[in-house]
């Protein structure tokens, strides 16, 4: 079947990825709040050893044995070794670059994605373009990709590197499913190598990849078996022993963090008393990440306001109030719309297969696991989007008739959510995300019209 003519409009989100990212291609080389972390981190491993300068981690140090370290996956640390070879002065301002290098991932894997969805529909070849390319404009504008983009400080950094690469190892493991032979090596390669990446970026989005590796490995033919082994494990075993020797270097423990060592009491304290992750968090959890609740409306641009709300829980959450200024319904309703009917789809006998059902469950505990997380954020609810995706991705292959009756109701939906979800977005960053530099608030202060208020200090 003939794919969807998706090039033209990926060229095009991929100029805007870029002017979202460097506030209209005016700010390149900026320090990002803690982007020198990742810095310092790449100059230690260089020396060999784990630590990372305490001025550059401040606040989200963890001390251990009188040494600062980070806690924040190695990939942005690792992308900055050839970075500050090739370019020594960009020393401590590579965050915006390296965000943009990660939009453009994830845009052309989320395309390679949609296109073969699409393609296998039973759709004409006019829809199929339509509907294609309004779920890459809503990924790109009606998801939090345009927060991570807009904000590119430590926190987002890591975070849309791994949604990057999860989409990637996404991308290749369904096109190792569809090839054979040698190009069946290399898609299984390159979903390994992009799995590694997500696993060394954000842990939460590399161990669905870990589960779904086996997955994959069942169905691999005879001819060649070891070969293909070879091909889907050593680099994600690279890849998964690397970060379990980095997490024991750095806090005497294979399983990641040690909240001991964190330099912030309410959290630490808090941790210590009531965990991390409880699946007590999860109905309120749901309640947060999916509820009605739309932002309050003001009458200067953008329109809407995005703010923090009250949510004392002092049993659960280690603050009294959310980040998450607008919730999924609101935010990406055409992907969740989609994703249910793709739920739909599993639960149905014989609509989906063996591989689809296991990587949905994987997608799922991921998901689970951030709804039991002991903090609620605008940029934690990624982790819910690679299961919304993949559900996204089976209702567009096996809905049939029902997508062919509904697909306007989807590119409907696409319309509103980047409305809501700019308009949010936007003032998110000018008026409440406390981690957006004082010139790149100055810069959308001005594009919305409103007077440029005076540059202030840096803050968490």
């Amino acid at each position: 079947m003939t794919s969807p003519r998706l090039l033209p409009v990926a060229l095009v989100l991929s100029a805007l990825i870029w002017i979202i990212a460097t506030a209209g291609g005016r700010q390149i080389f900026i320090k990002e709040v803690l982007g020198d972390a990742f810095d310092s981190q790449a100059e230690h491993f260089l020396r060999g050893n784990v630590d990372v300068d305490g001025e550059a981690i401040r606040w989200e140090a963890m001390v251990v044995n009188g040494k600062a370290r980070m806690y924040f996956g190695p990939f942005p640390a690792l992308l900055r070794i050839p970075l500050n070879l090739i370019y020594p002065a960009g020393r401590g301002a590579w965050s915006r670059i390296s965000g943009f290098l990660a939009g453009e991932i994830a845009l052309f894997a989320f395309t390679g994605l949609i296109s073969n969805a699409v393609r296998r529909s039973s759709l004409s070849v006019r829809t199929r373009n339509w509907l294609a390319a309004a779920c890459l404009i809503g990924f790109v504008f009606g998801t939090p990709l345009l927060l991570l983009l807009g904000n590119l400080s430590i926190y987002n950094e890591a975070i849309i590197w791994a949604l990057a690469w999860t989409l990637g190892a996404l991308f290749f493991a369904i096109r190792s499913r569809n090839t054979e032979g040698h190009a069946q090596t290399v898609s299984l390669t390159a979903f390994s190598l992009c799995a590694a990446g997500a696993l060394l970026s954000r842990v939460t989005f590399g161990a669905p990849l870990v589960l779904i590796a086996p997955m994959l490995a069942i169905h691999l033919p005879r001819e060649n078996r070891w070969r293909q082994f070879a091909a889907l494990f050593l680099p994600l075993g690279a890849g998964l022993g690397f970060y379990l020797l980095l997490s024991y270097a750095r806090f005497g423990s294979f399983v990641g963090v040690s909240i001991d060592h964190y330099i912030n009491p309410v959290h630490r304290e808090f941790a210590h008393k009531y965990g991390m992750f409880s699946l007590q968090r999860v109905p309120y959890g749901l309640a947060d990440y999916f509820g009605l609740r739309f932002p309050s409306l003001q009458w200067q641009a953008p329109f809407l306001k995005a703010d923090r709300h009250f949510f004392a829980h002092p049993h659960l959450y280690s603050i009294p109030f959310s980040e998450t200024y607008l919730s999924i319904p609101w935010g990406a309703s055409w992907l969740l719309a989609g994703a249910i009917l793709g739920v739909i789809c599993l639960v149905r006998r014989n609509c989906a297969d063996l591989f689809e059902h296991g990587a949905a469950v994987a997608f799922a505990l991921q998901g689970l696991g951030i709804l039991s997380f002991y903090t609620l954020s605008q940029r934690y609810s990624v982790d819910l989007y690679p299961f919304l995706i993949f559900c996204l991705l089976v209702f567009l292959r096996r809905g049939g008739v029902l997508l062919a009756r509904i697909y306007h109701v989807i590119i409907g939906l696409v319309l509103v959510s980047i409305t809501v979800n700019s308009l949010a977005t936007v003032s998110w960053l000018v008026d409440s995300d406390q981690n957006v530099r004082p010139e790149t608030r100055a810069i959308w202060t001005r594009f919305l019209g409103r007077s440029s208020p005076g540059a202030t200090s840096e803050s968490n």
